[in-house]
């Protein structure tokens, strides 16, 4: 059997280089993952232009395709967020909106 593979969306506010603790929890769980031979990456959001919406691609430079690919070859993802006042950041929840088109039966 294969080994497993893990991909961590980090969707802290901060861009790269910026220091995160959302990146650092990504980082803790996919070394505890390691531990089991399951291989990761983690990718920063917001180092990505991800449009609005809920479409595969919403066209004009949209980055969430290369995003989707990502997920596609991952066994197991991880959504990293921070919590704003009790709340998701609003990168997880552009992240959640851009999922919504995996999960319509008409796309």
């Amino acid at each position: 059997m294969d080994s497993l593979t893990a991909l961590a969306l980090v969707c802290s506010l901060k861009p790269s280089p910026a220091t995160s603790s959302t990146d650092l929890l990504a980082g803790q769980v996919l070394k505890q993952l390691s531990e089991h031979d399951v291989g990761g990456r983690s990718l920063r959001v917001l180092d990505y232009d991800v449009k609005p919406g809920v479409e595969q691609d919403m066209g004009d430079g949209d980055r969430w395709p290369s995003i989707r690919e990502a997920i596609y070859a991952a066994d197991i993802l991880v959504l990293a967020t921070p919590t704003w006042v009790g709340h998701m950041s609003s990168v997880a929840q552009r992240v959640l909106e851009r999922l919504d088109a995996e999960l319509s039966p008409d796309r």
